[in-house]
């Protein structure tokens, strides 16, 4: 089996550029100035290149933080002391951190991942996955071996890749760690060839003569590192990441790559994500593709680090807190951007007349636009796009569990005629009569009524009528079908402990109703829609349901006292049942077996049942 590292690392593609120019030119057909939404509309278009969906929408953001110390932290170059890392972790579990509150208030869960604290964290919240307890002083010697590098890397993959198989699909990424800033400015000092004169900053607050004890730390461990690799070691990202880097810092680099790797989207924070952006992308460049600088802290060595990987922040507020904060507070921006992207109209969405048109002309009648499979939404070859069943233009509101659960549903549902006596609980019943309300309905004329039929002397006198008419129906078949058809039961109208009478009022929305014009039975259509979702609601809170449909419509207008123009649809027995049959009733009787679909399909017309050539 393939290592975690070298499958990831190895696997990165670039974004798909060409739903990137699908994508723009949705971006300038919406009802608005090309480019008036700035930068915004560069972060869309971005979003949609990492996904490969031409309108991008992220519903389950998750917030990782990794936790781990530094050796370096005994040099004095920070503000606290190196406890304050597990205490800070235990206030974050606990919801007292920034942003904690930042990551509540948008309803995204946030995970603390412990790769190096060197103590124990007191909160059982803490995912522990500890490397060591804390890196060595880098000033004396390196903080870490190679292969403690590569398993802190290997943490980070790991714990986007088990947020992933929940249903994540957007990263905000963070980190806590006293002495991390020095770190990570070593490690930015030696990955650019910058000195350190012009990259070390304030950190947490430090003095004036903290911060030049921290350069002239820095600038001699750097040459330490020169005179012990004197010709390959600033060109290996592992030796320089092992000789100056932190156990989080490494963490949050296999973070990118994971998302990367499963094009999903990610949100750097400040100097510390950006030093362990710029270790991944050392790794491998594409990771740089789907990382989002949210914002540019006042840090000296975060905009060399930016404009190394060639991204541009969102804002520039003075953020200097870490902990994933300024991503966490651009994150509602970027979600607001997607839905601007998806739910703004066109021109032609809203009948409005498009300035741009000589740029975007739309096709011609019988004219057609050659696009990539990549750009249509079809399956793709490359390794990105294997590792996941399908490339769709937008994002899919259904997990993998939710889609099996309805395709179950509709497979399972199956004509109950037999059962129990126990009563449905009110709360289950108001579900299923809510599914069926929702059903679709031509112009929203919703037509339907339902008629919840108990008491006993009614139902007898409903089944007298319905086997009157079963008996009667009968005579139009002959010898073995009619044997077939007297085998079917009605019984199951005094056995269920309701009978729900589905009506449909051809008035209801008034003598004209929108798309009913020329199509005057679809109140008819929208009523079957109704009972569908009826049916299907039922099936999933294990009920059965019965349909029957031999009867005079006279009669139960009369028995149930419907007026002359409402239509008694269908009536519909429902309860609990032993058993839920594999085999359909009428197939299971002799009566039928289902049609084979491929011959019930046809292409552009009547008959045709061949697949044209593209």
């Amino acid at each position: 089996m393939q290592p975690v590292l070298d499958r990831v690392v190895g696997g990165i593609v670039p974004s798909n550029q060409e739903v990137l120019e699908r994508a723009r030119n949705r971006l300038d057909d919406l009802t608005k100035p090309v480019g008036s939404l700035g930068m915004l509309e560069d972060l869309v278009l971005r979003l949609s290149a990492m996904t490969g969906r031409v309108i991008p929408m992220f519903r389950s953001p998750q917030v990782l933080i990794f936790a781990a110390d530094h050796g370096v932290s005994e040099a004095g170059v920070s503000a606290y002391d190196g406890d304050v890392t597990e205490q800070m972790a235990v206030n974050m579990c606990m919801g007292g951190a920034v942003s904690s509150v930042l990551a509540r208030a948008q309803g995204v869960p946030l995970r603390v991942v412990d790769v190096g604290v060197k103590t124990r964290v007191r909160h059982p919240n803490v995912q522990v996955r500890k490397v060591a307890c804390g890196t060595k002083n880098f000033a004396a010697e390196p903080a870490m071996t190679v292969a403690e590098a590569r398993k802190s890397v290997e943490i980070g993959i790991e714990a986007v890749e088990a947020c992933i198989s929940e249903g994540r699909d957007l990263f905000v990424i963070g980190e806590l760690g006293i002495g991390n800033t020095t770190s990570s400015t070593a490690l930015l000092s030696a990955f650019l060839g910058i000195e350190p004169q012009l990259l070390v900053g304030e950190g947490t607050g430090i003095s004036a003569e903290q911060k030049e004890a921290k350069r002239r730390l820095i600038e001699k461990a750097i040459q330490r590192f020169k005179d012990a690799n004197p010709s390959s070691g600033a060109d290996d990202p592992w030796q320089v990441f092992a000789e100056f880097g932190g156990f989080e810092i490494g963490a949050m680099a296999g973070a990118y790559l994971a998302c990367a790797y499963h094009r999903l989207p990610v949100l750097l924070d400040g100097v510390i994500t950006a030093a362990a952006a710029l270790f991944a992308y050392r790794l491998n460049p594409a990771v740089a593709d789907y990382l989002i600088a949210s914002h540019q802290s006042p840090e000296p060595a975060h905009a060399y680090a930016l404009k190394a990987l060639g991204l541009q922040p969102l804002v520039q507020w003075g953020m200097r807190l870490g902990e994933a904060s300024g991503a966490l507070s651009i994150l509602p921006v970027v979600r607001n951007a997607c839905k601007v992207m998806a739910e703004t109209a066109t021109f032609g969405d809203a009948r409005v007349s498009n300035p741009h048109r000589a740029e975007h002309e739309p096709l011609g009648p019988g004219e057609a636009r050659v696009e990539s499979p990549a750009a249509t939404g079809a399956e793709c070859t490359d390794g990105a796009a294997n590792r996941s069943a399908a490339v769709q233009p937008t994002a899919n509101d259904f997990d993998e569990a939710e889609r099996q659960a309805l395709y179950k549903a509709i497979y399972a549902r199956r004509d109950i005629r037999s059962f129990l006596p126990d009563s449905i609980d009110d709360e289950v019943l108001m579900r299923i009569l809510a599914a069926a309300h929702h059903g679709p309905s031509v112009g929203f004329m919703q037509p339907w009524n339902f008629i919840l039929v108990r008491d006993r002397q009614v139902l007898r006198e409903i089944q007298r009528v319905v086997e009157r008419e079963r008996v009667l129906a009968a005579e139009h078949y002959e010898d073995l079908q009619r044997d077939y058809y007297l085998r079917l039961k009605v019984e199951g109208l005094l056995q269920a402990p309701l009978t729900i009478c589905v009506t449909n009022d051809p008035t209801r929305g008034g003598p004209h109703v929108l798309g009913r014009n020329t199509i005057p039975e679809t109140d008819l259509m929208s009523t079957a829609c109704a009972i569908e979702n009826l049916w299907l609601a039922a099936r999933v809170e294990g009920i059965g349901v019965g349909w029957v449909s031999i009867y005079q419509k006279a009669d139960i207008r009369r028995i149930l006292r419907i007026p002359e123009r409402i239509d008694p649809v269908a009536l519909l027995s429902i309860g609990y049942t032993a058993h839920f049959p594999e085999i359909p009733l009428l197939e299971r009787v002799g009566w039928r077996s289902r049609l084979a679909l491929q011959g019930l399909i046809y292409h552009d017309f009547w008959g045709n049942e061949e697949v044209q050539s593209p």
